[in-house]
């Protein structure tokens, strides 16, 4: 099957490539994988999806949603659109790939899902009270994340909020990720004109991270650094028969872990954080 062209009007971002090949060999078959992590077992994915749920409704728990216009960036098949618009909120979802954008529909009639990128959002200026991009922003590369960042606060009304959750661990040797610093990421909206009201971290599986401290390599980014489109880690792990075995007691002793770090550990110590940012009104500092 040939790639999808990119969305008209918008030029394609770097890691283009990779996520469209994502979305044709796993969006149909594995919704939450082609978004987490593709073609690793459903139960890992659930872990993690878990987690990110947790955050969200904590960073949101007293946002009344109802009626609110909110704009799901990079909304993929479509769950955290679902989310939203099950609690009252007016949902309109963007993504740029073609078949993440067929799953979404197909499980979410009803919903504005239209086809665009997060670094050109081609809807009007202040039209939005909630602006949302859930581990969106840290897969474009750092220039690219500046466009995406003013496109989303163009778009948010003056006074409405920006929530993003992205990953915050500067040591993470994923290949199609460019995190930063809490201070980073904070700074990186304040040049837009957004202050912070609250910032909470998420996900910091110690075990997992101790395990990828063991296993990392620096080769899989610079295999796709020149070929985008290359299989993702868990992808060649899928080939080998009971590769994944060893992380299910991982995942049950995190499973107990997890809460008890979000309780006890300082935020900065995630891998990901939550920001939740108010644009400010005209004439009114940051």
């Amino acid at each position: 099957m040939s790639a999808s062209p990119p969305p008209e009007g918008s030029a394609a971002t770097a890691l283009a490539r990779y996520w469209e090949r994502v979305a044709r060999a796993h969006a149909a078959t594995d919704p939450l994988g082609a978004v987490c992590y593709p073609a690793a077992p459903s139960w890992l994915n659930r872990f993690f999806a878990r987690s990110q749920l947790r955050a969200v409704e904590f960073m949101l728990r007293d946002v009344n949603l109802s009626d609110m216009r909110c704009l799901d960036v990079g909304c993929g098949s479509g769950r955290w659109s679902r989310w939203f618009a099950a609690r009252g909120a007016r949902v309109t979802g963007i993504d740029p790939t073609v078949e993440m954008l067929a799953v979404a529909r197909a499980s979410s009639p009803g919903l504005d899902l239209q086809r665009m990128s997060a670094t050109a959002i081609d809807l009007p200026n202040e039209s939005f009270d909630l602006v949302l991009a859930v581990t969106v922003i840290q897969h474009l590369l750092p220039e690219e994340q500046e466009v995406a960042v003013r496109e989303m606060c163009r778009v948010l009304r003056p006074g409405g909020r920006l929530f993003v959750l992205d990953l915050i661990d500067r040591h993470d040797t994923g290949a199609v990720v460019y995190p930063r610093p809490p201070a980073g990421w904070i700074a990186l909206y304040a040049r837009h004109g957004l202050s912070l009201e609250r910032f909470r971290g998420q996900e910091w599986v110690p075990l997992f991270r101790v395990l990828q401290f063991l296993q990392s390599s620096r080769k899989g980014a610079a295999a796709l650094g020149s070929d985008p489109s290359a299989p993702s880690l868990f992808e060649r792990l899928a080939k080998i028969p009971g590769a994944f075995a060893p992380l299910w007691p991982i995942v049950k002793l995190s499973e107990v872990l997890e809460p008890l770090c979000e309780r006890a550990l300082p935020g900065t110590w995630a891998r990901h954080g939550c920001f939740l940012l108010r644009k400010s009104h005209p004439g009114i500092e940051a």
